[in-house]
């Protein structure tokens, strides 16, 4: 039943989030039509708890009360209300607030023949009639999400149909049972109440829900904002405990919102007038007279009146009748670099820096497997044969993280071959649903297809390699969903070595160019008949850049920190542009730009100041995590060595698709804050950069992808003299 009522209750959240807005109004000031997109709002209220109690005790609770009667409170309620149109009878409604459908349950009862003291100078045991005051207490606050579907029963009433989903963040009760009569005596301990318990509810229902009618009567304001007042009655669908312990509500409120109007599209009525005019011009290399069109500009004037709009184009042509002229276009190219500023200024030279550039990629522990799969053929990983494994060098790999990934098994097959006393734990594990539950088998015959790859291919010992298994794993990904159940189905593996899973680090030579932007400014004299143009840039053989249009050229923009128009030789630049007209007749200019080429040993040699860049992709943190783990806490401490007094050290920090964008971004601030504090960096050393999912810097169509999305980059610039 709560089942069936909770998928209810996230049908009527979809249906309440994804409506369309229909409902139009008249706006007296434009006269235009302005259809509703939603109302926001904040609603309170007064609610009636009608509680239903025949029950005597709570579980595990000691109680002699034989049932306690129905009980009344009144709570307060409020909060957030969202409304969206689905047409002009329905809307769609959404709450989340504050309720609480707490009460006192009190009872007496007369019980006979009962042992009692009496409280003179010298307590003496009786048996007499005694009336006892059973008492049971509890506030019962929640946090409520209430989708509704509203009717438009008439014009302004509104009727309303839905859930009321509310979260206990008070669970605590009080009990007690308190003698009442007669005065003068007190139970057989010397007291006048027992059973007394405060504490947590047993066994109790942290989620309540509740079915939802109401009435509401709108009242609409000439401004956007309107006031409801309204009636709704809460029918319980679960009880406060294990025990038949039911609360029923009436609430009686007002909501006040405020309603976002747009003008719907109007009626589009169009008219075109022409004006046309006829210039006379000498054209050089023109061979008779010709008569053609020059120029046509538009001009479009648009009035609206009500739900119609006026659209007028006025079209002005103009002709020009040619006879022949020589040709006599000249051109002039110059070479431009923004300033500080954003200012173009001439540019003197391009610099050429060559960087010492270290960057470290990553393992991932994990071998992802395909739904049901226990093959090494249903993985990413790239399986060699005895001989190619004999061949493997990570130096071969290529320098990207996912290629790295491929190779896992390669990697630490290499290194357990190179490290003899090195073991590998190997986990299997299951996603432990569909065809995948309590299935050990295939848990255990995936840890084996590792283990029989690394033996067979790498010649480890099988005494080195633990198997194990698992249904899911330590450290599991959301089982409820597709890309969490993808992620479980996996190997897991460990090493009693913690070299088995360094990062694997190249160090390579990059170039860093500046300017990173160059503008090429063409100058045409005398270009009345330039009919097409074209422009080149290269460096002795190497083209970087090149392009033609027609007409007269304008500011050519070449981006040097593309890789593919890059200059990379220390050797002058050429650019060129060349002019023509329809008849082939051509003019040219070109520009030379010297190359300061500055390699770190020139660099070193002028006493220049060098950079070295060092670059670290980390997986250093668990789904939906933002605290390093044991393993990387020690990468970390190797990084943190790296960092000199003068370096200077970017943190960006990502997130996988999983989850809302504002959510993640927050995770990758607390990400990056968390890489901080443990390389111990002072603010003004430091630039956090939280991305969250705004960017995917891997394929989160597959785990590891989504796996190496949970990281922080490190960038270490270092000045090297």
């Amino acid at each position: 039943m709560q089942n069936r009522c909770v998928a209810l209750f996230i049908t009527l959240v979809m249906i309440t989030c994804s409506a369309l807005s229909q409902s139009v109004r008249l706006n007296e000031t434009t006269g235009q039509r302005e259809e509703l997109r939603y109302f926001i709002g904040l609603y309170g209220a007064l609610g009636l708890n009608l509680h239903s109690a025949p029950f005597g005790a709570l579980p595990g609770i000691p109680s002699c009360c034989p049932e306690f009667r129905d009980a009344t409170t009144v709570k307060p309620a409020f909060g957030l209300a969202f409304e969206l149109p689905l047409s002009q009878s329905f809307r769609g409604q959404l709450r989340l607030g504050y309720a609480s459908i707490g009460g006192d349950l009190a009872t007496t009862e007369v019980i006979g023949n009962e042992p009692v003291l009496d409280d003179g100078a010298v307590p003496s045991q009786e048996r007499r009639d005694v009336t006892v005051e059973h008492f049971l207490g509890a506030g019962l606050p929640m946090v409520v999400l209430e989708p509704t579907l509203g009717w438009r029963a008439f014009d302004v009433i509104w009727l309303q149909v839905g859930m009321r989903a509310g979260l206990l963040i008070g669970q605590d009760a009080e009990q007690r049972e308190t003698l009442l009569q007669p005065e003068g005596y007190t139970f057989i301990d010397g007291t006048s109440v027992r059973n007394t318990y405060a504490g947590p509810i047993p066994e109790v229902n942290a989620m309540q829900l509740h079915a939802v009618l109401g009435i509401g009567y709108e009242l609409i304001t000439r401004s956007n904002l309107s006031v409801v007042p309204e009636v709704r009655y809460f029918l319980p669908l679960t009880s406060v405990s294990s025990v038949d312990w039911r609360v029923q509500s009436f609430q009686i409120g007002v909501s006040v919102r405020y309603g976002l109007y747009t003008p719907i599209d109007p009626v589009i009525i169009r008219d075109t007038v022409y004006k046309r005019d006829t210039v006379v011009a000498q054209v050089p290399g023109l061979q008779q007279d010709r008569i053609t069109l020059r120029s046509s500009n538009k001009d479009e004037t648009t009035r609206r009146e009500g739900d119609v709009e006026y659209q007028t184009t006025t079209v002005s042509e103009e002709y020009l009748r040619e006879t022949p002229k020589a040709f006599l276009a000249t051109v002039r190219l110059a070479a431009l670099a923004r300033d500080k500023n954003g200012i173009l200024v001439p540019l003197d030279s391009i610099r050429i820096e060559e960087l010492d550039v270290i960057e470290s990629y990553p393992l991932l522990p994990q071998v992802f497997f395909g739904e049901g799969s226990a093959e090494l053929t249903s993985t990413s990983q790239a399986v060699l044969s005895p001989e190619d494994a004999r061949q493997f060098k990570m130096a071969d790999l290529s320098r990207d993280q996912l290629d790295v990934y491929r190779n896992l098994l390669n990697v630490i097959g290499d290194r357990l071959r190179k490290s003899p006393q090195s073991t590998l734990s190997i986990v299997g594990c299951t996603n432990n649903s569909g065809i995948e539950q309590n299935n050990k088998e295939l848990a255990k015959n995936r840890a084996d297809a590792v283990k029989q790859y690394l033996i067979a291919s790498y010649g480890i010992e099988a005494s080195r390699l633990n198997v194990s298994m698992r249904m899911l794993p330590s450290s599991p990904a959301n089982p409820t969903t597709p890309d969490g159940k993808q992620e479980n189905s996996r190997v897991e593996l460990a090493s009693n070595d913690i070299s088995t899973f360094e990062p694997v680090e190249f160090r390579d030579r990059d170039l860093k160019i500046t300017p990173a932007e160059i503008v090429l400014r063409p100058t045409v004299t005398n270009g009345e008949d330039v009919s097409a143009w074209s422009t080149s840039v290269a460096q002795r053989s190497s083209e970087m850049l090149s392009g033609d249009g027609t007409g007269l050229p304008g500011d050519i923009s070449w981006r040097t920190d593309n890789d593919a128009s890059r200059p990379r030789l220390d050797a002058p630049v050429v650019a060129k542009v060349s002019i023509r007209n329809a008849q082939g007749q051509s003019a040219e200019a070109s520009t030379t730009i010297p190359v300061d080429f500055a390699t770190l040993q020139l660099i070193k040699s002028r006493q220049e100041e060098g950079k070295l860049v060092e670059r670290y992709s980390l997986i250093v943190f668990e789904y939906n995590s933002a605290q390093l783990t044991a393993a990387n806490q020690r990468l970390m401490q190797k990084i943190k060595e790296r960092i000199q007094p003068d370096s200077r050290v970017t943190i960006t920090g990502f997130a996988d698709r999983q989850g809302l964008p504002d959510y993640n971004r927050e995770l990758a601030r607390r990400r990056c804050v968390e890489a901080q504090r443990v390389l111990g960096l002072r603010d003004e050393q430091v630039t956090l950069e939280p991305v969250g999912s705004d960017r995917l810097i891997f394929n989160n169509d597959v785990p590891e992808g989504r796996s190496y999305s949970r990281t922080v980059q490190i960038e270490i610039q270092t000045p090297i003299r």
